[in-house]
């Protein structure tokens, strides 16, 4: 039963550490408590504390000296150690998976019992993540399940799982093979394990009966040529029913839903699902939501389910963690293909480090191995923003083993940052590799995009390719006529997209794409483009209200739904005389009506241009026509220029293009064979000498390189830095850098 209701919670600024505190029922006498609902996070935006809090909650339940009781979290943010009755349970390192503990021995039949959670949401180096541009909000924000069993059950302390594990594939034959992982506690002589597969309209389609054994097992049975899972096309869904029957009564049952599907790539021709090519169209998301941020509950999952089927998406990557089970449903229950992963983006030198990510992987894939929707594992994420060497390399390693032996029926797979060079060994260890890039964003051309992945497959025929971010920020309230990179307007992320998009789409090679991102979302350490606390890439609002005209590219391009859909209706005052006017559609031809004319369109690409429509002063209405739909917008004409529609940088910070006008003046500022702001981290720290330099100039930057020790540019930590050092500080610092040889 779900227990989430009249939680008490405080914050407890006091403690150190979760591990040191010795006596709970002290530490807790004179704390000032609220009462809270389970999902819950405590952080605001603005506000957002970091360290120890504790929740608490009194409860009774029905329970005699046969039953067991377990006390399972389906998420809490991100150290957590429970306590029933002032007795230490156990603990869970990790902010994203499920986790149970048996607590039988602590609990008190017939009598109020108590429960306790110390949790803390800070960085500790023992626990991944150690760091990423999404806030880590802690609480505990997803339900908490009490169960009691009798004593012969599944164990539902194993990783997460309720003690049963299915995984499925297909055979040559077209058959489906299922395999069921038992894992039970105080299984006693008599007892048998029995297995039932239906289909979706609930008739048997297979069944196994086996003695129950202690001994955690193992079992296999056959689906005679199941419906496949075949993405949007069809879903067919199978539910696995396992009990644990002893005399005929029903001791312990767990049910799972299931799917036969295969996937396979081709570093030629992409992805493949059933054999059938696929081009996996995607977006990407986070699990947070305005108002509730990580707390959300499964009305603000289908509404995300619903905004990225409207997209036309094909496949998600849910990043950069585990999401609820309800996520993964929906998924399952609508054809989209997943990618999933761990929180893994920067190392720490520790093999507990490594082995939290171990176990975490481990929760990720076999408490998630059921979903058919799942096609992709991931163990890293642009883990070469922060080290690339041979520690690293055997992280990583030790993670794509994990997956190879825990489910060879999906593809091991890795998101690598812009920088990693195609001959990196990070290019070679996992079966799938995705690049994040940002060229036209924040480095580079838009036109870079296109070189950059076909050097990548020149150079790496064998490696399959796939874009697993790109995109650029939005504040709906900038608009531009002329749109260009840091002005934050509507316009140039539509721009962006519809530029960058059709190069990866005319690769055959690149077996799929996911748009950074599908929704707005927190990101603590942010304050950019007129936003603070939000990565604003996405192509819906944080709140889920306002689809940006980058939405209605991609939907003309991945829709079968008809729609039509004229852009840049926030640019609503317009000057006095002429206006180009855009428009969305999935169809071939769109007729415009304005100003008591009529113009019709041809396009193939999702987007109509109609130029020189009139803007007369006041409001005036535009309607749009294609097939059987209709898009109205009303404008408004204005005889000066509307200033709030710009957005002015208080602080610019560095743009490295303003310090010169050609080719010739930046080989002069950043010469061959010298170091400059251009090096890269890992080459400037080999380096005595520029590390001298660099720690004169500010003594934080040298620290943040060194713990990074990373592929990127020194140029764009320092565009971060915007508010701590001035452009000309940067030019000087430039200077002295170019003054030294590299090898020296």
């Amino acid at each position: 039963m779900r227990i989430n209701t009249d939680w008490q919670f405080a914050k407890l600024p006091q403690v150190e550490c979760i591990e040191n505190v010795k006596d709970v029922k002290a530490l807790l006498q004179e704390v000032a408590f609220q009462t809270v609902q389970i999902p819950h996070t405590w952080y605001e935006d603005g506000n957002a504390y970091e360290g120890v809090t504790v929740y608490r909650k009194q409860l009774t339940a029905q329970v005699n000296e046969k039953n067991q009781v377990f006390l399972q979290f389906d998420g809490a943010d991100r150290w957590s150690r429970v306590y029933v009755n002032n007795q230490y349970i156990g603990e869970h390192k990790g902010g994203y998976g499920a986790f149970a503990f048996d607590i039988t021995d602590a609990w008190i039949a017939d009598k109020e019992n108590e429960l306790v959670v110390l949790l803390d949401n800070r960085s500790w180096d023992i626990i991944s993540p150690l760091t990423g541009d999404f806030t880590v909000f802690g609480g505990i924000y997803r339900d908490v399940h009490l169960t009691v069993t009798p004593e012969i059950a599944f164990n539902r302390t194993y990783y997460g799982t309720e003690g049963v594990i299915i995984c499925t594939n297909v055979n040559e034959e077209g058959n489906g093979i299922v395999t069921v992982e038992v894992h039970t506690k105080g299984v006693a002589d008599g007892a048998q394990l029995e297995m039932v597969c239906k289909n979706s309209e609930g008739n048997v389609v297979a069944n196994q009966i086996v003695a129950a054994e202690t001994a955690d097992k193992k079992y296999t049975f056959t689906v005679e040529k199941p419906v496949l899972w075949n993405g949007k096309e069809s879903h067919e869904l199978y539910t696995v029913e396992v009990q644990i029957v002893k005399n005929e009564t029903i001791c312990d049952t767990v049910t799972r839903r299931i799917g036969f599907k295969t996937v396979a790539l081709d570093a030629q021709k992409g992805f493949f699902l059933n054999g059938e090519h696929l081009k996996l169209n995607g977006v990407a998301k986070h699990q947070d939501f305005a108002g509730v941020f990580n707390a959300t509950g499964k009305e603000h999952q289908e509404k995300d389910l619903e905004a990225i089927l409207d997209i036309g998406a094909n496949s998600v990557r849910l990043s950069h963690y585990q999401h609820p089970q309800h996520m993964y449903d929906l998924c399952d229950e609508n054809g989209l293909v997943v990618w999933a992963e761990i929180p893994f983006l920067k190392i720490a030198r520790s093999e507990e480090f490594l082995e939290n990510a171990c176990n975490q992987l481990t929760e990720l894939i076999l408490q998630n191995m059921h979903h058919v929707s799942v096609s992709f594992w991931g163990v890293q994420n642009e883990i070469a923003m922060f080290a690339e060497d041979e520690e690293t390399y055997r992280q990583v390693r030790v993670l794509d083993d994990l997956v190879r032996s825990l489910d060879t029926t999906r593809i091991s797979s890795a998101a690598n940052l812009f920088c990693v060079k195609n001959d990196s060994e990070l290019n070679k260890i996992t079966q799938a590799v995705g690049y994040n890039i940002y060229f036209g964003w924040y480095y580079g051309q838009m036109s870079d995009n296109d070189d950059f992945i076909e050097k990548f497959h020149a150079e790496n025929p064998n490696i399959p390719l796939g874009i697993t971010e790109y995109g650029v920020d939005c504040n709906l309230a900038f608009h531009n006529t002329a749109p260009k990179v840091r002005d934050y307007s509507e316009e140039f992320q539509a721009m962006y997209h519809e530029t960058v998009y059709p190069m990866f789409a005319a690769k055959e090679y690149i077996w799929g794409t996911y748009v950074w991102n599908m929704f707005d979302f927190s990101s603590g350490i942010r304050d950019e483009g007129g936003t603070k606390y939000k990565n604003c890439k996405g192509l819906v609002t944080f709140d889920r209200t306002v689809k940006k005209d980058a939405f209605y590219y991609y939907k003309s391009r991945w829709s079968t739904e008809e729609f039509v859909h004229i852009g840049e209706r926030r640019f609503k005052n317009r000057l006095v005389g002429t206006m180009d006017v855009k428009v969305y559609s999935n169809q071939n031809e769109v007729t415009l009506e304005a100003q008591g004319e009529t113009y019709t369109v041809q396009s193939d690409t999702g987007v109509f241009i109609f130029k020189d429509v009139p803007v007369t002063e006041g409001t005036f209405t535009i309607a749009a026509h294609s097939a059987n739909c209709t898009d109205e917008v009303s404008f408004t004409g204005v005889t000066q220029e509307d200033t709030s529609y710009v957005f002015v940088d208080k602080n610019p910070g560095l743009n490295v293009k303003n310090w010169f006008e050609d080719a010739v003046e930046e080989a002069k500022m950043f010469p061959k064979g010298m170091y400059s702001i251009r090096s890269t981290c890992k080459e400037l720290l080999e380096s005595d000498e520029a590390m001298q330099v660099i720690e004169e100039f500010n003594a934080g930057l040298a620290k943040q390189m060194r713990e990074r020790m990373a592929m990127i540019p020194l140029e764009r930590i320092l565009s971060y830095m915007k508010k701590e050092v001035t452009e000309e500080q940067c030019k000087e610092l430039n200077n002295q850098l170019t003054k030294i040889r590299k090898g020296d």
